[in-house]
């Protein structure tokens, strides 16, 4: 099997996924590259602030037990095998635990993850596929913000927090994350945004959208009914003042 996919750190806050038993290493490999920083970061550790770099975090061995709910023993020896195979770096002080993903962006950079099998094709066919993923890309993915059908269809912000994500510019700081993909076809990757929602905005926007008909249904029933009563009194109005005329 080959080929790789990418995770969203919001699957650790899934209560279907949630468990309260023992982790085994893939499970607590897979818990290390989530809770990894994706960017540069600050820390405050005591009475300091500490610089964590992109890959790494910060953390304890009495977290880590509570987490993958072993014992101070395992947790040792499994940290000492990944770094012994060169998968993390640790760095241990009395006041916390410090682990580092080697190779981080290999797990995180889809350009860097296709990049050996790129290199192999001919530069004939290199060019081709350049000019078709050309065709997929767009132009800047702010401009999804100001487009009308898909404020209209997924909502503001559902679209911000995509375009917060796609946007964030990789450590170079020449390109953002959205320019780094191989394609990027909006549609397909609003849509999928959208399947996963896991903030809940697009759930919250449909809701909005449903709650937006009733009040207009309301609204121009409540209209109605007011024409039909202004008419009833009117029409009252007339037949009274038709009936002094008679009698005078």
């Amino acid at each position: 099997m080959s080929g790789w996919i990418s995770l969203h750190r919001k699957i650790l806050d899934n209560p279907i996924l949630s468990d309260s038993s023992r982790y085994n290493k893939k499970c607590a490999w897979i818990w290390l590259l989530l809770k990894a920083n994706h960017k540069d970061n600050k820390f405050v550790l005591g009475n300091d602030i500490i610089m964590v770099k992109r890959g790494s975090f910060v953390t304890s061995q009495k977290k880590l037990c509570k987490e993958f709910k072993w014992g101070n023993s395992k947790i040792r020896n499994f940290l000492k095998l990944l770094q012994k195979d060169g998968m993390i770096k640790v760095k241990t002080t009395s006041q916390a635990t410090h682990i580092t993903i080697c190779n981080y962006d290999t797990y995180q950079d889809i350009q860097t993850a296709n990049k050996s099998v790129i290199n192999k094709k001919q530069t004939a066919n290199k060019s081709k596929t350049n000019t078709n993923n050309n065709d997929n890309k767009v132009n800047n993915v702010n401009n999804i913000l100001t487009n009308k059908d898909y404020l209209d269809k997924y909502g503001y912000n559902m679209l911000k927090a995509f375009v917060d994500y796609w946007t964030e510019k990789k450590p170079n700081g020449k390109k953002e994350k959205w320019d780094m993909e191989k394609t990027f076809d909006v549609n397909l990757r609003l849509k999928k945004w959208a399947d996963n929602d896991f903030d809940g905005y697009y759930k919250q926007h449909k809701q909005d959208l449903i709650n937006k008909e009733q009040d207009e249904y309301y609204r121009k029933a409540s209209e109605k009914v007011s024409a039909e009563e202004t008419e009833r009194q009117q029409q009252e109005i007339k037949n009274i003042t038709k009936n002094m005329f008679r009698k005078v």
